[in-house]
Parts: structure tokens; sequence; C-alpha cells
């Protein structure tokens, strides 16, 4: 799949021969002789001939031909017979042999034995239509053109809709590049359409070839597919930018690509300043309006600007929303550069606040414990936490589909772990379901690692420890946020492909939550009585989740189960107790002796722990 930068380095054919004739006519004699024996040098053997064939043809041309355009292509008013007639035997290929296989009398579960093969699909042939096709465009037939390529994405939509068996590869074409073609099919269209037809005609025909390769194609495409200047341009963005504007638009069934043309339209015709009026005005409705031209401004490097429009996206948007947490992001990233602590944590605030998420918390902590907020902020922004969780839980009891907060309980955890909250967090672990524990919501897996290290004082679990595992997995609980790692379309900001914008992404900022959750605990160490009382809860929930993964056969949470085991004999064992951390695991082994792939997985976190015996060796069955 082409990413956002795969599109940018992109170049538009009308581009690439604007470019290159300003290079041409630069150069002096000597100096293009010299790049074309250069390139010559470094071709591949396989377009070396292609490559000599240009000038040989050239040569043969004679002085009758010099500075005339090459006529039609011989036989290109066969070219729509060819295509249908392709099509047709592919087709006629396919029918026949469903004929011959398949009889009335089979029941549904014999066709799979006796299902013909399909026949195979033409892709040397397609691609030989589709150079075809492009010549008839390059003429300047573009009503011909238009035929063309309709009926080969027509023919390839199709194509693709059929299903194929696994290890299958249905590549529609070979080397035929499908962005391009639907470029210029695009560009055909628009220009054989009536312009007060041309923003409707397009925007279905997009729609239409969404599925059609994996990069969409938008107006900098459909303008750089030829030289020649898109014809009735502003008109036809004012009409194009109306049409996509309205909610009608978006019964498409594409919304975000048509939100996605919306704003590129605008920063075509209208620049920043449209971008700034459209956000102003359908903010609400749009929020990543804000977004565009916040990232319009700082591509300008009109970071002053960016600023001001990021605190006003701030006062417009709703209190929550994942554009809302970016736009405090970016924020928070001018701040961080500005060495302005307090602007830094705000921002952090804001940002959780309005996407709360692990990764979000992690960054907020890192802003407010050098300047002494760390247990204040968590505490406040726990309490703020609570009702939002019991707002997610009424939407789930009633089947809404948008939930806010995704890690609602296992955030809620981690608050009250920080802010030194611990019987909270404990009631919110026993109150917790046995399984589930990898959803993202569920709290034990950050205070079951918690209460083990406590136990042991605090310290740095070692490495190959069970317990070094949980403790690593309250970082690695979340991947890298969304927002922090989302594709810019600054490519959708390119007018006919020119110019080459900055990334202004935050950088993905990993998770770093267990120095502060160990800084908590070595500020404030529990007791003896405190920590026999972890043990016994941790040890509880452990059991209790052990008995609901073996008693379902939850055969792929075998591995983390018995991870669990080990962490809390480890933990009785750095404790000064290796007795009880031993017969832990017997007591465990024997109580689940029939499961043997469950005690395969217990003897391999025992063999790898530097603090746990080895597995009693099993005789040899002879």
């Amino acid at each position: 799949m082409g990413t956002v930068r795969d599109r940018k380095r992109r170049l538009p054919m009308a581009d690439l021969l604007d470019r290159l004739e300003a290079l041409l006519d630069a150069m002096k004699p000597a100096e293009l002789r010299a790049a074309l024996m250069t390139h010559a040098e470094h071709l591949p053997p396989s377009e070396r001939r292609a490559f000599l064939d240009i000038f040989e043809s050239r040569g043969k041309g004679g002085e009758a031909g010099q500075g005339k355009r090459p006529k039609r292509a011989p036989k290109a008013e066969t070219l729509l017979r060819d295509i249908d007639a392709a099509v047709e035997m592919y087709e006629r290929s396919r029918g026949v042999g469903i004929g011959a296989g398949w009889k009335d009398d089979l029941e549904d579960d014999e066709w799979a034995d006796d299902e013909p093969a399909y026949g195979a699909w033409p892709t040397a042939k397609i691609d030989a239509l589709f150079r075809r096709a492009d010549g008839v465009f390059r003429e300047g037939d573009l009503v011909l053109a238009r035929e063309a390529y309709h009926k080969l994405l027509d023919a390839i939509a199709a194509y693709q809709e059929e299903g194929f068996d696994e290890g299958e590869s249905p590549e529609p074409v070979g080397a035929t590049d499908l962005s391009e073609v639907k470029a210029r099919y695009l560009r055909a269209l628009y220009e054989t359409t009536d312009p007060e037809e041309r923003p409707a005609a397009l925007l279905k025909a997009m729609q239409d070839l969404q599925y059609i390769d994996s990069e969409p194609v938008g107006l900098p495409e459909v303008i750089g597919a030829r030289r020649a200047a898109l014809p009735d341009r502003e008109s036809f963005l004012d009409a194009w930018i109306d049409l996509l504007g309205r909610g009608q638009a978006e019964q498409y069934g594409f919304g975000p690509e048509v939100h996605r043309l919306l704003f590129q339209a605008v920063r075509m015709h209208r620049g920043t300043d449209g971008l700034a009026e459209l956000a102003r005005r359908d903010g609400r409705r749009l929020p990543e309006a804000y977004r565009k031209w916040i990232l319009a401004l700082a591509e300008e490097e009109r970071t002053a600007e960016a600023i001001r429009a990021a605190q006003e996206a701030l006062r417009g948007l709703g209190p929550r929303g994942e554009v809302r947490a970016w736009v405090a992001e970016f924020l928070a990233g001018e701040s961080e550069k500005g060495r302005d602590g307090p602007a830094l944590l705000d921002a952090r605030c804001e940002a959780f606040r309005a996407a709360p998420s692990i990764a979000r918390l992690s960054a907020l902590c890192e802003a407010a414990e050098p300047v002494g907020q760390l247990e204040s902020v968590v505490r406040t922004e726990g309490t703020r936490l609570r009702p939002l969780l019991q707002k997610d839980l009424k939407r789930r009891s009633q089947d809404v589909e948008e939930v806010g907060v995704l890690e609602g309980h296992r955030l809620l955890a981690l608050l009250h772990l920080l802010g030194g909250e611990i019987d909270e967090a404990i009631s919110l672990a026993e109150r917790a379901p046995a399984v589930g524990w990898s959803g993202g919501d569920h709290p034990a897996p950050v205070i079951i690692p918690y209460l083990l290290c406590a136990v042991t004082g605090g310290a740095e679990p070692a490495p190959g420890t069970a317990l070094a595992d949980l403790w690593r997995e309250i970082d690695a609980s979340e991947p890298v946020l969304p927002m922090w790692d989302l594709d810019i379309e600054e490519a959708a900001f390119d007018d006919e492909g020119e110019g080459e914008s900055t990334d202004v992404r935050s950088e993905a900022r990993p998770v770093r939550l267990t120095p502060f959750v160990r800084a908590q605990l070595q500020q404030r160490p529990p007791g003896p009585e405190a920590r026999e009382r972890f043990l016994k809860v941790a040890w509880n929930i452990a059991k209790r989740r052990v008995k609901a993964i073996l008693e379902k056969k939850h055969r792929r949470a075998y591995e983390r189960a018995a991870t669990l085991v080990a962490a809390v004999a480890e933990a009785r064992i750095v404790a000064g107790d290796p007795h009880r951390g031993h017969s832990l695991l017997e007591d465990i082994r024997g109580q689940y002796s029939r499961y043997s792939a469950f005690n395969r997985e217990l003897d391999k976190v025992a063999r790898r722990s530097p603090l746990l015996p080895s597995p009693p060796s099993k005789a040899r069955r002879w």
C-alpha cells in the first residue's frame, strides 16, 4: 500500500515534462550528451534495447516527419472492440467452465470437488490495452481515451470482486500504474463532460474507483495528467468546493475521502485563508479542518500564527475528541521547544482530557514531574476521569457505538497508583473480571506488577524473570498513540504537484510510565503488613485468572497465565520467603496436573527465570 510519502514522491507527467524541458533548455549539447551516456551505462540489460530504439526510430523518420506530431497509432479505432473482445474471452472461459462443471443435481457441499478452474485473467493483454489507451490519451483523443479507460477499469473492478483462494495473487495488471491510469481517466472525464455536470461526475467516478489500487487520486493528480491547463479551473473549483462542503456529498459512501478532497480543493483555490474560513465556519462539524489549517500555517513557517490558530481551535472545538487532542499536542510541542514548562503542562492536560490514553498519560507525567506537580495532577485527572467512565459504561449498556475512553479502567488504575491511592487501585482489580486482561481496559495488568514490585522493595526486577516481563508490560500496554503517528496528507495540499512541504508531525513518543510508578513506590514504601496484604491480593487475583483460563481452555492464554504464577512465586522469593515461593509452584502444578500444555508453559518460564527452581525431570517412558 502506498504511503503519503510515496504519493508525495510521485511526479505527475505534466510536471515531469515541464521540468525536463526546462532542464534540457538550460543544458549545453555536450552536457546533454554526457548525461545520456551516463544514463545508458546504468541501464539494466532488459531496458537497453528500448532506450536505443528512441534514437533509432527518430532517425528513420526522415526530414518529412520532423517537427510534426505523430499520427494516431495504427488501428486505434479498434481499441474499444479489442477491449470488449479480451473481456468477453475471459468471461466466456469462465462461463463455459462453470456450465460444464456444475450440475443441477449436485448438493452445495459437493460443489467444492467439482467446481472447475476459472479462466486465467489476461494480465499481459490488459497491460497492452492500457498502453494503447495511454497512446490515445497522449494524442489528445479524450473521448476515446475516456471510454477505453472506463471499460478497462470497469473490467478490473469486476475482476477484483471475485473470490480468490488463499495463496492466489489476483493482480489485475503487471507493469501498468493504476494510479496514473485513474488520473488520466478522470482528466479525460473532466474535459469531455459539460462544465455544470463536472463536479458530480468527477466525485461519482472517484467513488467508483476507490477500491482500484490503494492510492486515492485527487485534483493535483488530475491536473498533472496533462501539460495543458485545466479548462475552467477557477469556476470548477468553486462548484467543487460547494459540492464537497454539502452534507449530501457524503451519500457517496466515502465521507473521509470527501473531506480530504474538500481540504485539498480549499487549499488549492483559496489558500491558507480559505482553510481558516472553513474551520471557523464548519469546525464543529468537520474538526479536521482546524488541523489542516494549523498544518498549513506550520508548513509555511508561520509558527506564531499556527499557535494562535491552535488556541482558537481549542476554543471552537468540542471538549473531547482526537482532533482536539492533536491540537493540544501541537501546542505542547511548541511549548517544549520554547522550554515553557507551565504552558507545556497545560497543553498535556488539555490533550489528556480531550482523548484520555496511556500514551497521553505518560506525556502528562513527563510534563508534570519537573515542575513538582505530578501527584496533584494525576489525582485531579483521576477525579475527572471517573464520571467519564460511568457515562461510557451507560453507553455500553445502551449499545451506543461510540465509547469515549477505551482504556478507562486501566488508566484510572494508573492514576490511582501514581497518586498514591493504592487501596482504590486494588479495589478496581478485585472487581474486574478474571479474564480479558489483553483487552486494554482491564486494570490488573498494571496493578499486579505494582503490588509484586512493592513487595520486593520497588527495585528493578531482574532480567529474565517473569516479574520483569509483567513490569515491562506497563509501558508496552499501548501501541504508539495513533494521532502522533498519523499520516498527514500534506501531499493533498500540493497544487499540481508543486513544492515539497515539511513534515510537521509530532514525533511518536514511547510510553514511559514505569519510572514514575517506581518513584512513587520508593517515596512511599509499604510496611511488612502492607506487603503481605499485597501478596495475598495479587495471588488471589492470579489464582482466579488461572482457573478461568484453564477451565475455559483458552490455550493461547496459557503462557500468560504461567507467567503470572511465576511472577508471584518470584516475588515471594525476593521478599525473603523462598520456601513459600517454591511450594506455590508445586501446588499449582499439582492442582492442574491434567493440563499438560499449561504445565509445559510453566516449566518454560521456570527454566528461563534466574530465581525459580528448575522444573522436576520427568521419567522417560519406554
